[in-house]
């Protein structure tokens, strides 16, 4: 065993990583989630799109507000329950909302890249941004976890990434009513850009309502992109 590995264990031995979603001390080898949780989380996403019949991280299907928003495509992992549902899927998030653990950010790029593949034979030449989370969640947490994973996805497929838009949001989407959600999803651009002609990829961790993905796409199509596709690790939207 060279130096590097042995270094690596005593690191890990050192930290006492836990899992996400059970909280017990995981093996060597494991990331984010222990193999219990793991094979939870494998048959979790055995789940069908109920417009296309495909797996959901092999299909692409948007609703009708993201269409009538310019996102034809919708790239997702797996399906969001409820907020109170503490199941691998959903713990991965929350700790990637809050955590900032390197191991969770890895399984997340994995999960949400193969379903990226999946639909898209070129992601190389797609631009990566992100829905920009919340000033106060932004102080609170110290991260803005879509854009850790936007641009982690991007160095994985060889592509570029940009910051295109800031939040003006008030309050906290999970806390709102559907016809709420609308009025409080509220961006500006950052600065000018032009995607004349350009295609690009919008990365967030949950689509619910798809208020803040609508709001984005219908923003950047703005700026001239010819293609906009959403890429989220779950969806909370019903798909029928």
């Amino acid at each position: 065993m060279n130096i590097t590995k042995i270094m690596d264990r005593v690191l890990f031995t050192l930290s006492v990583p836990k899992c996400v979603c059970c909280r017990n001390k995981l093996d060597y080898g494991d990331k984010a989630l222990c193999l219990k949780c793991s094979t939870a989380f494998n048959d979790f996403k055995t789940r069908n799109c109920s417009m296309c019949g495909r797996m959901l991280n092999e299909c692409d299907c948007s609703n009708e507000f993201l269409s009538a928003h310019y996102m034809k495509r919708v790239i997702k992992c797996y399906r969001y329950l409820t907020r109170d549902d503490m199941s691998p899927a959903n713990s991965l998030i929350y700790s990637l909302k809050r955590d900032n653990r390197s191991d969770v950010l890895d399984v997340c790029t994995d999960e949400l890249a193969t379903a990226i593949t999946n639909s898209i034979v070129d992601p190389e030449n797609y631009i990566f941004t992100n829905i920009p989370r919340r000033r106060a969640a932004l102080v609170e947490y110290g991260i803005d976890h879509s854009a850790l994973l936007a641009k982690a996805l991007a160095k994985r497929f060889g592509a570029e990434y940009r910051s295109m838009l800031a939040s003006k949001a008030k309050k906290a989407q999970k806390s709102l009513e559907t016809d709420e959600r609308f009025k409080n999803a509220d961006f500006y651009i950052r600065h000018d850009i032009d995607l004349s002609g350009r295609k690009v990829i919008i990365v967030d961790d949950i689509i619910t309502t798809g208020a803040s993905m609508g709001k984005a796409a219908a923003m950047i199509r703005s700026l001239g992109s010819k293609e906009i596709i959403g890429a989220s690790l779950a969806i909370a939207y019903k798909d029928k």
